[in-house]
């Protein structure tokens, strides 16, 4: 799908997907036009100029609710692989690479002309472009292949492939990336010491061994964690994908909890009656109802994520406390689909908090003016869908 975002006039506003993507988080936004224009030195994102003068953005594209499913029985023998990818990749290309908010065009990664519209738009080609050009659309597929754009998952998809990014794309800090890895790592090393049957003289080493092996499938380990979850050989990929990205959101959520509950208390509170509310009393009753239309949907979002991790959890201890591997097993070869839809719960409240914390920069006292809230709570609701709507959003 090919989309025309509409162009700005007298008013300043954004549309709300593209106030998305000029100014979303790193999480939904990869923004390659803004930092090659900012780099003094160093190597650009892309091999072709024309593809380091886009926005890369991430949106959603499912429409089932985790948390109103009580069909989880993971204790069943059977278990199948679900692979989609309920969440689309799409580059921006704004009409003025000085202004990127008077407009542009969207061209999503797997909608079936995308390549002809980038040839089009961009003038880039995977066919007869040499190496460099083949470079540049791997890399692409490699980040339509994680279901949002957070630096430590865009670093571990480009390390993965042997791909070097220039550290001013992701933004990552070393120790960062360590501290990550380490969070994940303790959460790992019980269930494969479990599997494996770890213990004695050498098992921390041999247990680090295979938690490495997480992070690089081709290590030997990685086999034989494989055979011992009896997961087959072309599953591997996608279930150790998966099992890192939910270990890396649980971390990442249990860090933005406390602002998204202060955001739902604003919204109940006196703060969040607007200051001029006298002045739009006719409007209030269709404020209040706007806001718990975007209490409701930020609370199926927390629950749809509260949902993935206690279904890890409960796994989790059924293996490591009782032994059980096949509930954990199950959660994990199941876990892809699971993982991409947790992936955009997480990064769509992230960017609510984000929306939040812009629209406070203009606030008094904490309060903000009806239309301001109105404005935010607009661009909540675009944010907090999870449904791609096509070409009228844009």
């Amino acid at each position: 799908m090919q989309s025309r975002l509409k162009e700005k006039k007298k008013s300043p506003k954004l549309s709300p997907i593209l106030d998305q993507i000029i100014h979303g988080s790193p999480s939904t936004t990869l923004n390659i036009l803004k930092i090659t224009s900012n780099m003094e030195s160093g190597t650009p994102f892309f091999s072709h100029p024309a593809l380091n003068r886009v926005i890369i953005f991430k949106y959603p594209n499912f429409g089932i609710d985790i948390a109103d499913s009580s069909t989880n029985h993971f204790s069943s023998k059977e278990a199948s692989l679900a692979d989609g990818r309920p969440v689309e990749t799409a580059i921006y290309i704004p009409n003025n690479e000085q202004d990127p908010e008077i407009g542009g065009y969207a061209i999503y990664l797997r909608q079936r002309d995308a390549e002809n519209l980038l040839q089009r738009y961009v003038g880039v080609s995977s066919a007869g472009q040499g190496d460099s050009i083949s470079g540049d659309f791997k890399k692409l597929l490699l980040i339509d292949e994680i279901p949002s754009l957070d630096p430590f998952l865009l670093k571990t998809a480009f390390d993965r492939d042997g791909m070097e990014i220039d550290n001013a794309y992701l933004n990552l800090e070393d120790n960062e990336e360590r501290k990550i890895k380490l969070v994940i790592g303790e959460r790992v090393r019980p269930i494969v010491a479990r599997a494996l049957g770890s213990g004695g003289s050498g098992s921390a080493g041999k247990s680090q061994r295979f938690v490495e092996a997480i992070w690089d499938p081709t290590l030997p380990e990685a086999s034989l964690f494989i055979e011992a979850f009896k997961i087959q050989g072309s599953e591997a990929p996608n279930v150790f994908s998966a099992w890192k990205g939910i270990s890396f959101y649980q971390q990442q959520f249990t860090q933005n909890r406390a602002a998204i509950a202060g955001i739902l208390k604003w919204m109940k509170s006196e703060e969040g009656v607007p200051h001029d509310i006298r002045w739009n009393k006719s409007y209030e009753e269709l404020l209040n109802m706007f806001k718990q239309v975007i209490q409701k949907k930020m609370m199926n979002i927390l629950a749809n994520i509260n949902q993935v991790f206690k279904d890890y959890d409960n796994c989790h201890q059924k293996f490591v406390e009782e032994g059980d591997p096949t509930p954990f097993r199950n959660f994990l070869v199941t876990s892809h689909y699971r993982y991409w839809v947790l992936g955009y719960c997480s990064t769509s409240l992230i960017h609510c908090r984000n929306i939040f914390d812009r629209a406070m920069l203009h606030s008094n006292r904490g309060q903000l003016s009806f239309e301001q809230i109105n404005d935010m709570l607009t661009n909540f609701d675009a944010t907090l869908a999870s449904k791609l709507s096509g070409q009228a959003d844009l």
